[in-house]
This record gives C-alpha cells, sequence and structure tokens, in this order.
C-alpha cells in the first residue's frame, strides 16, 4: 500500500507536466510547419557523397537544433544521418545495379519525403541543367501533342547550335495533346510516363526511337558523338521534376531536371486571330490514280497558290501555298478533272470525299525558294470544289484560313503504272539523267544480316543538304564480314548475293524500298534496275560513291559524289521542316 501511494502522489506532477507541454505546443507553436527548402529528388553518381537536406521550422519558437526534428532511411547505402540546421547524410559508393530509396523527415506529426536516386556502377548520372525544346501540337498525328525537346547540362547558344563539352539527350517525345496557350512563353511537358517505340507509332506516351538520341560533343562541336537508345524512360511528375533513365550501349543513365523548362510554342502561324483569306491564282493538282484505294478511290495532290510554279515546274520563291491529299469518286480518265464535292479534312483514310492530314499543308517559302517561312497543317475544314471553282475553308494553328479559286484546277497525270506493287514502269524520266551531288551528304544504316543469306545489309542515301534537289538511295548486301564498313564495287540484282544492290521497287505500303533516284518535289523518280555503284574508301576519313544504272524505262541514271559519311541517327538532330514533299 506504501508503494501505491506513493505513485498516486506522482500523478498529479506526471499530468501537470504533460499538459504544460501540450499548452506550449498548441499556444505559439500552433501554426508550425516544416519545409522542404532543397530538391525532392536528388541524383548521386556510382561514386557516392557526402550532401544535405534543407528544411525550416516556420513559427518555430525553439532552435531547429534541439533534436526534436529527425530523419531516417531504411536504405544501408545512405548512412551518418545527422540533423542539424540542416539533414547531413552519405550515400556509400555503388558496385551494382542503380538504386533508390527515401529519406522522411519528420517533426511531431509533420514529415517529408525525399528521394535519393544513385546510378549503376559505371553509369552516367547527370543533374540537367537545361529542358528546351519545341511544340508541334497534333502536327504529326491527331491524337497526341508531339514535343522534340533535350535535356542538357550546358544548353545552346544564342543562335541554337550545341556548345563545346556538352551532353544532350534529345528525345521526340508524344504526350496528351495541349491545346492551351504557353505559359510564360513556354509550352508545359504533359505529366506522365513515357517509353521509347522503336516501331514509332507516334501515340501518347511514345518516344519515337528514330528521332531520338544520346549526343556528346568535344572541343569542337562538329565532331559530336551520337548514339541510339537502347532503352529509354521518361518520367515527368506533377510538380515538373523529370527523371529520365537510359541504357546506351550497355551504359546505364539518369538524368534528373528540376527547374524551369523552355518548350517553344511552334504550332502558330498566324497570331493575328483574324481570317487569313487569299484568292488563290493558280490551281493545280497531281494524279495518282486509285493505286492508294484500288478500284475505290482516286488521289489527287491539290495545290492552290498565288504564285504557282515558275517555267521550270518549281514553286516560287516567297509563294504561299494550300496542299490537299484528296481523295474522290473514281475520276474520268478521258476528261481528267477532280470530281465535284465537298471534300472533308480528316476521316477514313483513302475514301471519297475526304482529306488526308498527314500529307496536307500551308506553307510559305523564303526569298530563295528554299525553306519555309511558315508552315502547319491543317487541322479541320472543308475544301468544295464545283462547277465555280474552289472554295478551301480551313481551321489552321488556331486561325481560320478562306482560299479561292475561280476555274478549273489542272491536273498533270502520274498515275502510269498505278497499282500497290510492283508492276510499272515507275520513272518519269523522259531521258537520261546526271544526277547533281554537289551539296549533299551521304547518310548510313547497318541491318547485319537482315535478309539471312550470310551478307551484311547496309542502306545509305545521298540527300542534299537543304533537302531541296536529287537524292539517291542504295539497299544493299556487302561481305560476310562486312560489319565495319560497306567499301566495294556492286551491281543492281535482286539475287540477294555478296556486293549486289536490290532493285528499286514499290513495297505493299506502297513505299520505295531497293534502290532508287528522286527529287523532292514528288514528281521525279527512277528505280535503279540494272548497273553498276561502287563505295570507295579514299584513306581520309572521305569515300567516293560511283554509280552508273538504268530505270525501268531504259534511261540511264549516273553520278557522283566525295565526302565524309554520317550515320543515319545524325538526322536525328536535322530539322526536315522543307518544303519537299515525297509520297509513293
Amino acid at each position: 500500500m506504501k508503494k501505491l501511494f506513493y505513485l498516486i502522489l506522482c500523478l498529479p506532477l506526471f499530468f501537470a507536466a504533460c499538459q504544460s507541454d501540450n499548452n506550449d505546443s498548441k499556444g505559439e507553436n500552433e501554426n508550425l510547419k516544416l519545409n522542404l527548402t532543397s530538391q525532392r529528388v536528388m541524383l548521386f553518381s556510382a561514386d557516392g557523397a557526402q550532401s544535405s537536406i534543407a528544411y525550416e521550422l516556420v513559427n518555430d519558437t525553439r532552435s531547429a537544433a534541439s533534436g526534436r526534428v529527425t530523419a531516417t532511411c531504411d536504405a544501408e547505402w545512405i548512412s551518418d544521418i545527422v540533423v542539424e540546421d540542416s539533414v547531413l547524410f552519405v550515400v556509400e559508393p555503388n558496385l551494382e545495379d542503380s538504386r533508390e530509396a527515401t529519406i522522411v523527415v519528420s517533426y511531431a506529426d509533420q514529415y517529408f519525403e525525399v528521394v535519393v536516386m544513385q546510378v549503376a556502377s559505371g553509369g552516367v548520372a547527370l543533374d540537367a541543367n537545361v529542358l528546351t525544346g519545341e511544340y508541334y501540337g497534333e502536327y504529326y498525328t491527331p491524337t497526341a501533342g508531339n514535343y522534340y525537346i533535350s535535356f542538357s547540362d550546358n544548353g545552346y547558344n544564342e543562335q541554337g547550335n550545341r556548345l563545346p563539352n556538352s551532353t544532350y539527350y534529345q528525345l521526340d517525345l508524344y504526350g496528351v495533346l495541349y491545346e492551351g496557350d504557353a505559359i510564360d512563353g513556354s509550352i508545359p511537358l504533359s505529366e506522365g510516363t513515357y517509353s521509347l517505340n522503336k516501331a514509332d507509332t507516334m501515340v501518347a506516351g511514345t518516344i519515337s526511337y528514330s528521332y531520338s538520341a544520346y549526343i556528346t560533343t568535344g572541343a569542337d562541336v562538329n565532331t559530336a558523338s551520337k548514339s541510339a537508345f537502347d532503352a529509354l524512360k521518361l518520367v515527368v511528375e506533377p510538380d515538373g521534376i523529370c527523371i529520365l533513365t537510359a541504357n546506351v550501349k550497355g551504359v546505364n543513365h539518369i538524368v534528373l531536371f528540376t527547374g524551369d523548362s523552355s518548350i517553344a510554342d511552334k504550332r502558330e502561324v498566324n497570331s493575328a486571330g483574324e481570317t487569313k483569306q487569299m484568292q488563290a491564282k493558280y490551281a493545280y493538282a497531281y494524279y495518282y490514280g486509285d493505286k492508294y484505294n484500288p478500284d475505290v478511290a482516286d488521289n489527287f495532290i491539290l495545290y492552290l497558290s498565288d504564285l504557282g510554279l515558275d517555267e521550270n515546274g518549281t514553286e516560287c520563291a516567297n509563294g504561299t501555298y494550300y496542299r490537299f491529299d484528296l481523295y474522290s469518286e473514281l475520276a474520268d480518265k478521258q476528261n481528267l478533272t477532280i470530281p465535284y464535292g465537298t471534300y472533308v479534312i480528316g476521316g477514313d483514310y483513302g475514301e471519297p470525299l475526304t482529306i488526308d492530314k498527314a500529307y496536307s499543308l500551308y506553307y510559305i517559302l523564303d526569298s530563295a525558294g528554299t525553306n519555309y517561312v511558315a508552315q502547319a497543317p491543317p487541322t479541320a475544314g472543308v475544301v468544295t470544289i464545283d462547277e465555280n471553282g474552289i472554295v478551301a475553308e480551313l481551321s489552321i494553328a488556331g486561325t481560320k484560313h478562306v482560299v479561292t479559286f475561280d476555274g478549273v484546277a489542272t491536273i498533270i497525270d502520274i498515275s502510269t503504272g498505278g497499282g500497290n506493287t510492283g508492276d510499272g514502269p515507275h520513272s518519269t524520266l523522259a531521258e537520261d539523267c546526271v544526277c547533281d551531288l554537289s551539296r549533299h551528304t551521304l547518310y548510313y544504316m547497318y541491318y547485319g544480316d537482315y535478309s539471312n543469306v550470310g551478307y551484311m545489309n547496309w542502306t545509305f542515301g545521298i540527300m542534299p543538304d537543304d533537302f531541296m534537289g536529287d537524292f539517291v538511295q542504295f539497299d544493299v548486301l556487302a561481305g560476310p564480314d562486312s560489319v565495319d564498313s560497306f567499301f566495294g564495287e556492286y551491281t543492281i540484282s535482286s539475287s540477294l548475293g555478296s556486293y549486289t544492290a536490290y532493285p528499286g521497287y514499290i513495297d505493299n505500303s506502297g513505299y520505295m524500298a531497293g534502290s532508287w533516284y528522286y527529287t523532292d518535289d514528288g514528281i521525279t523518280m527512277a528505280p535503279f534496275i540494272n548497273g553498276k555503284m561502287r563505295v570507295k574508301d579514299n584513306g581520309d576519313d572521305t569515300v567516293t560513291v560511283e554509280f552508273n544504272t538504268t530505270d525501268d524505262k531504259g534511261n540511264t541514271v549516273s553520278g557522283s559524289w566525295s565526302g565524309k559519311m554520317r550515320p543515319a541517327s545524325d538526322l536525328m538532330s536535322l530539322s526536315l521542316s522543307t518544303n519537299s514533299f515525297i509520297k509513293f
């Protein structure tokens, strides 16, 4: 009883002590807040490091270093956690795969979490300082918004060129379609998870393989190293934090970005907000017949323009052009005109009275006639063709366009050959041709033993640097050990033998395959059917390509080129926004 009595006597003191502390916490400290004032996600190299987390206690009446703030982490590789005016900790060296842990910092019933990421042993970790790029909206697909962006340590110069000794992760990304205005001059990057898609389907949540790359520059930016991604994932969190994980040639990469992005709005063409009207002086159309929807619909590529074509059949400098990939009812081939009707932009591909967005475009040429001053596809609208002429009522980059033409469009019939596959001839040449390859670059790609015949498959194209002019492409089988180069002499042949170049043909999807000559206007073309081609190593880091071939009409097509070759991945960094148009 004596012991019990002692405890009872002590109870008031106990309750008094609790009450005093509680009153203090609900008094001056009742609005206390524990805030994180440094990064919510932290990235470390495999070497490890000592680091800290900054915090503040708002409305605290007592010292933050009193020990009442605590920090815990379950990961053994995060050690020596000490709470002072900041939270100090050590990330141990990593000899294994990439890893992630969470540090929880708490006080009373308040807490915040910091995610700690560490790259794998031998991997690359980058705290990116710059996220920049361009937003094209639904230009490439109506179901997603296209962002062409890059994460970098140093960014770009005022001319938009890469800087020396810098790193770039370049992504061709498709997110949820953003139709709002730019915020503080930048388009926000849609939150979500994006994964590499090697089929380039361009659906929301994917990163296109063909136009994405890992790029590093040395002291000379012209000797940049570029590699494709073997694996790639980007997570954009609601607060804008971006976490990119990638694998390049077997090396693990982690990139963290926590700043403000700068993504330019490339949707706008005419921002005046008023209806843009044009009385077209020229209307002409290329007729492809029913090759894209046999016995159902005919295909015309219709142009409305203020300046039309010059005496050489070339688009004019400073000209304005509206191009429509139009499908009609089957036309009267004896009296060829575009059948009357109202053609709707969109709808089922290849059906009568529809216009395909993918090959339709509004553009204005510069004073040299070689590049766009402005360009954008029509996103909605109709083109009406009747006995009075043509009226196009369009929505382009948020602006209404009305284009009229009085009269009948001139038709250029290039339907000879027809069909979806290899029946021809496909050449549109009327005489022999010597290709002008004076301002060109050779781009190549290696496919290994693609045909399972024991010979290494390479493709290469010799392309004009401004994408205006003559193009040639070859699909070749080199020797069984030709894994580093494709030097040698080739015969145009479908035999799948060593040192052969496959003849040009139209595949089942209507695309050029094999070896071809063509021009940017989408009209002049010739498949290589017979002849010879040589790729010579000049011994000074340059090569020479020479060819003398015949097309499927018996015309000779020849040419030569010398220079430095570049991998096809280098095309990822080039702007393809020229007025070239190729459709087969």
